[in-house]
């Protein structure tokens, strides 16, 4: 791809501004003072080559050549020079191209970046320029001190005049444009400093109050109108200043030429680094708040887009402070209802906990699995549901985010299938019981009077038929076993209590002891399925204390209210397993599932001191008839 021509307009601009600058600085001698402004022309130069692109390089050179050829050097001490200036504005160019500088420096890192880009990119300016005098015969060219003093000036001239040019745009005067009148004060205060400046006397106290009064006009002007407008009273005031010394009067007047330049370099710098350092911070905050809110929009996006019903609310007043659309739809209510609404609004009737312990309790003892429990929408429908919550930080606000999954078919289909083998279970037991069971008992029966009869007759199959019968008693025994382990209520003629207690006489052995407690308030009235998965959550919290926690003691206590039934599990071993043990996690989802299946809450907590406790609650059929 060719690259694209350079307009002629842009080349006119940049020599004649080169041009003029130089020729200003250089008609201060025969106006009888000695140039002590800094070489504006390199910070001209150097802004042409990073706006325009270092092909501005003829343009720098032309303009170099004839400013020192209009004050009457020698060619080759003026081609010098224009190589010199050339040079160091493209070598600046390039190195800020190189280093991805931000022509609005918009970063922090812009600043330090621009200035040791101009003090490296301009020490070729006086190398190159003093070469070329020395060649022209100038014996006095290499002098260090000579070299320093148009090294220093032009680095200044770049410092003053660069950050202006390069940013310069209309969107860099908005700011100044729309508050033209705060403007126009601004303007008012810089030339009220350039006049004193120029007419206070340097004695007293006239010198420090111009450089404070300097100071606060470029914070203020870098804070409200950007670096091109502040930039721009920098300038100024910087050149109001050399001005002073250059003519004896004014602040700054009457100084030592060394002292003078020093204190010069030092003001104007002072200024242009204010400049740029307050507009590059006040950038790198206006970009990391955009990224913020970038950031903020895209988590909003994913809030409110997701599938998953999702809110965050206060966890003091439990006031919604955000809900997504899935929320919405679940729930009914709309968002402006939500929003002026609280979590509690959500409980149904019977009083079920609305938020997972962890989310309102934070303690240590709280169950990392999600609560089951019930929801009510707006229009008086009771959702089964799956909570989590997790606390936030909400903007430097501590706020709890939930997930809200409606578990209702879900229930329903485990329910189902559960019922299924339960039914498929109890048919197995029962014809184990009542079909293998009867023709086992007929066959030993019949074995047995065989056996009696061959021994009243003294037959030698005597002893055989008696092993039979035996053997015959061994298997009714063997089908009674598998029938309950079918149906395990069924030798305990349906009875939870029965059947825990066995549980607990089998279970204890070694070293291990299993308790069972019993506190009748009332009847039992659940049906027996849900007498069957009670039982099953105790046998696989018993097995699991014994196989993966190495309990010494466990306790099964069964409390029957009117109201409802509590089974609790209690053990003394290593506590709830690892994130990520499968044995466990298997037993555990099992276990909510059988209580989820009968509309129980199972609560799985540690123990202080050590040990799982685990709680299932469930409703009696009387009672949620009454709550009807």
């Amino acid at each position: 791809m060719n690259p694209r021509p350079v307009p002629a307009h842009e080349w006119l601009v940049t020599f004649a501004a080169i041009f003029t600058a130089g020729a200003v600085g250089f008609m201060l001698p025969s106006a009888g003072v000695h140039p002590t402004l800094p070489l504006l022309a390199s910070g001209i130069a150097v802004a042409a080559c990073i706006r325009w692109g270092p092909r501005m390089w003829p343009a720098v050179l032309a303009a170099g050549l004839g400013m020192d050829l209009w004050n009457h050097q020698t060619l080759i001490a003026s081609l010098g020079v224009g190589i010199g200036a050339a040079s160091g504005a493209v070598i600046t160019a390039r190195i800020l191209e190189r280093r991805g500088f931000d022509v609005g420096f918009g970063r922090a890192r812009d600043v330090p970046l621009f200035i040791l880009a101009a003090a490296i990119g301009t020490m070729l300016v006086p190398t190159v320029g003093l070469l070329g005098f020395r060649l022209a015969g100038d014996q006095a060219a290499m002098d260090p001190l000579r070299w320093t003093r148009w090294w220093s000036n032009t680095t200044s001239g770049v410092l003053l005049v660069g950050p202006m040019l390069v940013a310069v745009s209309r969107q860099s005067l908005a700011q100044f444009a729309e508050h033209w009148v705060e403007g126009a004060l601004w303007l008012l205060g810089v030339a009220i400093c350039c006049a004193g400046a120029l007419l206070l006397d340097s004695a007293g106290i006239g010198r420090p109050l111009v450089v404070i009064f300097a100071l606060l006009l470029v914070v203020v002007g870098a804070i409200r109108f950007g670096l091109v407008v502040a930039a721009f009273g920098a300038l100024v005031v910087s050149a109001a200043s050399g001005l002073s010394f250059a003519v004896g009067r004014g602040v700054f007047g009457h100084l030592a030429e060394f002292l003078g330049l020093a204190t010069i370099w030092s003001f104007s710098a002072a200024l242009t680094g204010v400049n740029l350092i307050i507009t590059s911070l006040l950038a790198e905050r206006d970009r990391a708040g955009l990224e913020r809110l970038r950031a903020e929009h895209r988590y909003a996006q994913i809030f409110d887009g997701s599938p998953q019903p999702l809110w965050v609310h206060d966890p003091e007043t439990l006031a919604f402070l955000l809900v997504n659309e899935a929320a919405v739809r679940q729930y009914g209510w709309s968002r402006e209802e939500f929003m002026t609404g609280h979590v509690p609004m959500l409980a149904p009737p019977g009083g079920l906990r609305v938020l997972p312990p962890s989310a309102r309790d934070d303690g240590a003892d709280a169950t990392p699995e999600p609560l089951e429990t019930r929801h009510r929408t707006r229009d008086g429908r009771v959702l089964a549901v799956e909570v989590w919550a997790r606390a936030i930080d909400l903007g430097g606000r501590r706020a709890e985010l939930v997930f809200a999954s409606d578990v209702t078919e879900r229930r329903a289909l485990g329910s189902a299938l559960i019922d299924a083998i339960a039914n498929e279970q109890r048919r197995i037991g029962q014809e184990l019981h009542d079909g293998l069971g009867q023709e086992l008992t007929g066959l030993a029966l019949s074995a047995r009077a065989l056996a009696t009869r061959a021994e009243r007759e003294r037959q030698p199959i005597a002893d055989g038929l008696v092993q039979l019968a035996a053997l015959a008693v061994s298997c009714i025994q063997a089908a009674r076993r598998i029938a309950q382990g079918v149906s395990p209520l069924s030798d305990a003629d349906g009875s939870l209590q029965d059947a825990l207690e066995s549980l607990a006489a089998r279970s204890s052995f070694g070293n291990t002891v299993v308790r069972f407690r019993a506190r009748l308030e009332s009847s039992i009235t659940l049906d027996l399925e849900a007498r069957n998965h009670l039982y099953r959550i105790a046998q696989e919290a018993v097995q699991n204390a014994l196989k993966h926690a190495g309990s010494r003691v466990i306790e099964i206590d069964l409390w029957v209210r009117a109201h409802g039934l509590i089974l609790t599990i209690n053990d003394d071993g290593v506590g709830l397993p690892k994130a990520g043990s499968l044995i466990a996690g298997l037993g555990m989802r099992t276990m909510h599932f059988r209580a989820s299946s009968i509309g129980g809450r199972l609560a799985i907590t540690g123990r202080r001191g050590g040990g799982v406790s685990i709680a299932c609650e469930v409703a009696q059929p009387q009672a949620e008839a009454a709550t009807a």
